[in-house]
């Protein structure tokens, strides 16, 4: 029979494109939303099901990682766990509560509830925010940590994966993570930061842009990578899932070469006019206005780089896409929704 597995934060981007990978490969997936009477929500994952015609092997829970569900029932027999599910936010009036807890509390007691339960295998999904990007000039390697995070959705990256990491130790949990960069690629029903950056890219959102770097890789590549880190009984430990990196204006140079319709940044920017406008921005948000910038933020985008080593990944046999392939299915996925 084919092997059932539950993945919790579906209805994200990751989550969305995990569902594909493992249904097209033949897997029974249990599939979590918050509330999966929200139409909005499960249509997407329905519909990816529907396209594949695996409507049979999908069933959809509701599971709100901060509302204690019932994951006893939900993990119940199941051969494997992906736990996706965290909030993906850059801004918020509550930090702590909004971004940091959902990661920290919420997906470590699914992990807590996952080892209860006896679930033979369980795939973490963190970022490389938990990598960071430190030492500069340097290939990071699944060995290094962020010694500094924090950004509340670093900072929830990096706590919960050592939190994650302390369980797996505590309860004997056989757990392997996924450490992704930017997240584009197809698939997704509302957009992330990640996303958000593609689109500005596309439509001019960036006049001009500091030198900061980043890294790039495609949902089904960290789709493919969380399979196959399931699959092989010899995967152990961090995988980091990355693709091309660069600064936004390199990035975007070559965003436009894959879509010539884009209009990228041109002009690097000093990092003290960078402060300035993170200096306005904070004096909007004073006065109730959103800001997009902080000082904190300005700081973490001028430490090291993007530059990651995935060797370790590559080795179990995966393979990312071209850069080309994932800029022009992004832009072709954004142009085609047009309710996004």
């Amino acid at each position: 029979m084919a092997p059932k597995v539950v993945v919790t934060g579906a209805n994200g981007h990751v989550g969305a494109a995990l569902t594909r990978e493992l249904l097209s490969h033949g897997y029974r997936v249990v599939a979590t939303v918050r509330d999966k009477s929200d139409e909005c929500k499960t249509a997407p994952i329905r519909s990816i099901a529907t396209e594949l015609g695996a409507s049979e092997r999908l069933t959809i829970e509701s599971a709100d990682l901060m509302a204690n569900p019932d994951w006893s029932s939900i993990l119940r027999g199941v051969d494997g766990l992906f736990a996706v599910a965290a909030v993906y936010a850059t801004r918020s009036a509550d930090p702590e509560n909004e971004i940091v807890r959902p990661s920290t509390i919420g997906g470590i007691n699914l992990l807590r509830e996952a080892a209860k339960a006896k679930v033979p295998r369980v795939v973490y999904t963190s970022s490389v925010a938990a990598v960071g990007s430190l030492p500069e000039g340097r290939a990071k390697t699944e060995e290094d940590w962020n010694e500094d995070a924090t950004l509340p959705y670093t900072k929830a990256k990096t706590d919960s994966e050592r939190l994650a990491w302390r369980v797996a130790k505590e309860t004997g949990l056989d757990l392997r993570v996924v450490n992704p960069s930017m997240v584009w690629g197809p698939d997704f029903a509302r957009h992330t930061p990640s996303t958000e950056v593609a689109v500005k890219l596309l439509r001019g959102g960036y006049p001009a842009a500091p030198k900061s770097s980043f890294g790039v890789v495609d949902s089904r590549d960290v789709a493919s990578l969380h399979r196959i880190v399931f699959e092989r009984d010899d995967a152990e430990g961090r995988y980091i899932c990355s693709g091309d990196h660069g600064s936004l204006v390199e990035i975007g140079r070559r965003f436009k070469e894959s879509c010539p319709e884009a209009k990228p940044p041109k002009v690097t920017v000093p990092w003290i006019v960078v402060h300035a406008f993170a200096l306005i921005d904070e004096i909007k948000a004073f006065f109730g206005f959103e800001g997009t910038l902080t000082q904190k933020v300005v700081r973490s985008l001028k430490r090291g780089d993007a530059w990651m080593d995935t060797s370790k990944a590559r080795g179990l046999g995966w393979t990312p896409l071209p850069f080309e392939t994932t800029v022009r299915d992004t832009v072709d996925w954004i142009n085609a929704q047009d309710d996004l």
